[in-house]
């Protein structure tokens, strides 16, 4: 099978059941939820913002892994080029580069609401992953040096 359609195949299958996960648990589960938070005030307070930027880092490594995979696979060879797509990658994935704006205007949100909602989103992604991806390049140069031999497998060290 053509790679282009056996992509296409796996992406709609795959879509599919995560929309019909979705919209058959979406009911129940906010019903579910209301009615256990009742009565259980939720307030936000620095302490709670203090562990958030802590285990903040969770997200800083899991794009650092990420990239470290798919580097030598992207498209462009410079590093912040390589963040900007592996961003774009990324807001496809969680569905926030085009279908949560498309939804939010659909739903009836008005165009400077979405742009500065899904905007801040497109901000903060595109910023980590140039950052990720512009400090890895900096302090991996073997990588570089590899990448510019054109090389695969092959190990660069400095030792003899």
């Amino acid at each position: 099978m053509n790679k282009y359609l056996a992509g296409f195949v796996a992406a709609l299958v795959s879509s599919l059941a995560a929309f019909v996960i979705h919209v058959s648990t979406l009911g129940w589960t906010h019903a579910w939820v209301v009615q256990h938070m009742q009565g259980h005030p939720v307030t936000p307070s620095w302490d709670v913002r203090y562990v958030a930027a802590m285990t903040a880092l969770e997200t800083g490594i899991g794009l650092v892994i990420l990239y470290a995979l798919v580097r030598k696979a992207l498209p462009v060879k410079s590093s912040l080029a390589r963040g900007l797509v592996l961003g774009v990658i990324l807001l496809a994935v969680m569905g926030r580069l085009f279908r949560q704006p498309f939804m939010d205007l659909l739903i009836g949100n008005p165009f400077p609401v979405v742009a500065v909602q899904d905007g801040i989103h497109w901000v903060i992604w595109l910023v980590a992953c140039v950052i990720v991806a512009v400090i890895y390049d900096w302090l991996q140069p073997t990588s570089r040096l590899v990448d510019r031999l054109g090389g695969g497998s092959r190990q660069v060290t400095g030792a003899s």
